[in-house]
């Protein structure tokens, strides 16, 4: 299975990205909040929102979006469970080397945009 993935190149697809983030998280957290009251427990908001679905949802939309947002994800993957729940450093671990990466066509389209048509040299 390849890791290519087009990757958001503009401000308002990157913000759509992390709307799709935050709305997934909170998905996750609605839904195991309910989970926990049908099965009679009171939900804690700390236990509600680091769930390991959660954690595999950060992960992957990290992995998708690249830049910033994927190198903070890859640095809390490093964590090894001291700060962290073990499992979500081990959700975000697969951002250290198995991240989505950028196709080559799009690589050479922001190329060209950032340094002009001629941008490989001679």
């Amino acid at each position: 299975m390849s890791n290519e993935h087009r990757m958001p190149s503009s401000r308002l697809a990157r913000l759509a990205k992390m709307g799709r983030l935050a709305g997934g998280l909170a998905t996750g957290m609605v839904s195991e909040g309910a989970r926990q009251l049908a099965s009679g427990k009171r939900p804690r908001l700390d236990r509600l929102l680091l769930t390991p679905d959660n954690a595999r949802r950060l992960g992957d939309r990290l992995s998708e979006m690249r830049g910033a947002a994927m190198k903070l994800g890859q640095l809390i993957s490093m964590d090894g469970g001291t700060v962290l729940p073990p499992e979500l450093s081990d959700a975000l671990a697969h951002l250290r080397d198995k991240a989505h990466y950028m196709p080559l066509g799009q690589v050479a389209q922001v190329l060209e945009s950032a340094w002009g048509k001629h941008w490989v040299g001679p």
